[in-house]
């Protein structure tokens, strides 16, 4: 038996607490090239180089279509693989395009060097973070799946604290290199502690137990009890494609929003020095949507909750063109961050619910592109719009009645019928040894 598994199998508690930690961690890291971080930095780069606001949003759009491509691979490798190599070597690539970033000096190095961040980011960690989670938890997946994902939302408050801290005593050159000195060095970990890419692969069960007895249309086999659903199979529901165009319009809003948040609020008249306390509160909001959105998810239909969630962000983004400065908008931020964030946490857990673990990565390699498109759409499409109409009103009604589509697609998303799988036809790893 190798090292890691040992490790795994001497740990006084169920091992897959380690792996979501580590992948709270990793997922942390990537925030250093998320939204808010970016958004940290747009007045920056106007400001030295003037650029408009379009053409910096184009890197980040540009940066995350690219990540598009990546998905479905990385998705088949997830499966295939242990995330340890993949989700540390994404660590690896954002710690490079950080301080790559820093020696920028044009709009093609942006667009070029940001693409490789943003790639690691969308097409590989936030892809592998959710994968690792519903192969090592079936019954507390919900909950496992806000730990270890809010390990972003960490990243989303300390991040552009610790640039918008760094850019005002140094410069924005110091703050990326700092930053990516601090995430080459922290990359390690995942390539210690994520040991494998399932608990039976060192000899253990999903939750640490085995579980009770199958119901009609489900499995047990090796102590899991879940559905098991084909990749081609699960596109053929009506579920998945509901689920995607939710997801879709989620991402939209998100990567419109978070790139353009800190730019909106400025211009509405908040003071500079709220902006550190705003994507604080910000990221806060965030953890703990995604902790009560779990806690709504154990007790109530996953589709009632994701829908309602999306309503109430459907009319919390108009808030946005009318919130006060200063105090108003950092309590408007917390409120608005923990409905998206129990949206953004919890929409893809309810893939791996509806159609079971086995095949999830390769799932979720075929929305990768969809969602990751729709998600860099939404910052190109608001910049576009402030500079042909000098302010974000029609980019924001367009995101709310997006979002009242989501919700409206989320509650029409019914968990599928599984159809039990003739064990010829099951994964390698799936098959009772």
């Amino acid at each position: 038996m190798p090292a890691f598994s040992r490790l795994a199998q001497r740990t006084p508690f169920y091992y897959g607490w380690v792996v979501a930690g580590v992948v709270a961690l990793t997922m942390m890291l990537s925030g250093a090239v998320a939204a808010p971080m970016f958004s940290v930095l747009i007045p920056a780069w106007t400001e030295e180089f003037g650029w408009s606001r379009t053409a910096i949003s184009g890197a980040f759009s540009f940066g995350t279509i690219i990540a598009a491509l990546t998905g479905p691979f990385a998705g088949r490798s997830l499966d295939k693989y242990s995330g340890r190599l993949v989700m540390g070597g994404g660590s690896v690539l954002i710690a490079a395009s950080l301080i790559g970033l820093g020696f920028a000096t044009s709009l093609v190095a942006l667009y070029v060097i940001f693409s490789v961040g943003r790639t690691a980011l969308m097409g590989i960690q936030n892809l592998g973070g959710y994968t690792v989670i519903a192969n090592w938890f079936v019954r507390r997946r919900t909950f496992a799946t806000a730990v270890a994902v809010n390990g972003s939302r960490i990243g989303l408050g300390i991040w552009p604290l610790l640039a918008a801290v760094i850019i005002t005593t140094f410069g924005w050159r110091e703050a990326l290199w700092t930053l990516g000195a601090i995430v080459g060095l922290l990359s390690l970990v995942p390539l210690v502690l994520i040991v494998a890419r399932q608990p039976e692969d060192v000899g253990l069960h999903p939750d640490g137990r085995p579980l009770s007895a199958p119901q009609p249309g489900q499995e047990a086999i090796m102590g899991e009890l879940e559905p098991r659903w084909r990749a081609r199979e699960a596109i053929r529901t009506s579920a998945f494609w509901f689920l995607l165009v939710a997801h879709m319009g989620a991402m939209v809003v998100g990567g419109g929003f978070g790139v353009h948040r800190i730019s909106l609020f400025l211009d509405r008249g908040l003071s500079s020095g709220w902006v550190g306390p705003v994507l604080l509160l910000h990221a806060l909001g965030m953890t703990l949507g995604g902790f009560l959105a779990a806690w709504a998810m154990y007790r109530m239909s996953y589709r009632l909750v994701i829908s309602t969630m999306m309503a109430m962000a459907s009319v919390a983004i108009l808030g946005a063109l009318v919130v006060p400065p200063d105090l108003p908008i950092a309590i408007y931020t917390f409120l608005e961050s923990m409905v998206f964030g129990g949206i953004f946490a919890m929409l893809p857990v309810v893939y791996a619910d509806y159609f079971g673990r086995h095949s999830i990565g390769t799932i979720r390699g075929i929305t990768h592109p969809l969602i990751v498109v729709a998600n860099g759409a939404g910052p190109i499409f608001t910049g576009f719009i402030f500079d042909s109409y000098g302010s974000y009103t029609w980019a924001f009604v367009t995101f709310s009645a997006v979002l009242g589509v989501g919700a409206l697609c989320a509650l029409l998303a019914r968990q599928p019928v599984a159809r039990k799988l003739p064990p010829e036809h099951l994964p390698e790893a799936a098959h009772p040894q």
